[in-house]
């Protein structure tokens, strides 16, 4: 029989233990070197984390394989993603661990960042290279702010942790369409223009293949090169950053939404939405609201 992963707040701490706090920071060291530097195989439901490896390396384990990790690399995990570390001795670097919730408006805003966070990332931070300077900063100031005592340091951990995703997510994108061939990278451009135009009448891949003259093949490798998504789940987050932000933004009822993004059945766009925001629509609302409410109050 399968063993299930378990599911932490921290690696060994358990759901359910106490400990309530929206983000968390510390040195990979003071938890990896008690497990040996490895750590099994496991799952945060409600936490997402970024590791920022300084020195050394090591692998990260998922269910599909390892992939190496070398200094200087940021690791990014969504929530629920199952992953494992196996460390070299001299690692070094930063865990910051942060609720879900907060990535929420974050992919709202922009495709890209709901493209970069919807799954776990490996990002090579080169010194020199200004969106890797960029992340690496906002990383390390975060790491400082939370354990520092200056004035007014809560007001700047939301904007770090801002600046820290968007930097990774360039760094990211940098990294994968240097693999692109200037012919790949007009065509993904082309790409973008056209689902922005067609998202909302759903139009199947074979006619994002047919408007740039490849098959459904080459354009299906060319968006998992350049964004690790296939092309209908590049055009999902096209539906579901519309849909965020016309929950968060406007009045319109979840029906009247459903219809405007081509849905003709509303309970099947709640499914949808639910299988890639991790609630339901009317929930995403309720708790976007809240939380503007709140940083405003």
């Amino acid at each position: 029989m399968t063993r299930p992963v378990p599911t932490y707040r921290l690696y060994r701490e358990k759901s359910g233990e106490s400990g309530d706090f929206w983000i968390h920071s510390e040195t990979i060291p003071v938890r990896t070197h008690l497990h040996n530097w490895h750590i099994a195989q496991h799952r945060h439901d409600a936490f997402f984390q970024i590791f920022y490896l300084t020195v050394g390396s090591g692998e990260i384990v998922e269910p599909h394989g390892a992939t190496i990790m070398q200094a200087p690399c940021a690791v990014f995990i969504p929530p629920g993603a199952v992953h494992g570390f196996s460390y070299q001795l001299d690692v070094d670097g930063l865990v910051i661990t942060a609720l879900g919730d907060r990535l929420r408006s974050l992919a709202a805003a922009d495709r890209h960042i709901a493209s970069f966070t919807a799954q776990t990332r490996v990002v090579a931070l080169p010194e020199g290279d200004d969106d890797a300077d960029y992340a690496a900063e906002c990383i390390a100031r975060l790491h400082n702010e939370l354990h520092s005592r200056t004035s007014s340091r809560l007001l700047l951990l939301e904007p770090l942790m801002t600046g820290a995703i968007v930097g990774l997510a360039r760094a990211g994108k940098t990294g994968a369409e240097s693999h692109l061939s200037e012919p790949e990278r007009h065509r993904l451009d082309q790409l973008t223009t056209l689902i922005s135009a067609h998202f909302r009448t759903h139009k199947p891949a074979e006619f994002y293949a047919a408007a740039l003259g490849v098959s459904t093949t080459h354009l299906n490798r060319l968006t998992r090169t350049a964004t690790g998504l296939s092309l209908l789940g590049l055009i999902a987050t096209h539906i579901v950053e519309a849909a965020r932000r016309d929950l968060v933004f406007t009045p319109t009822p979840v029906q009247g939404i459903a219809y405007s993004l081509g849905f003709s059945d509303p309970a099947y766009f709640s499914r949808f939405f639910r299988k890639h925001a991790g609630m339901s629509p009317a929930a995403f609302r309720d708790d976007e609201r809240r939380r503007l409410a709140l940083s405003s109050s």
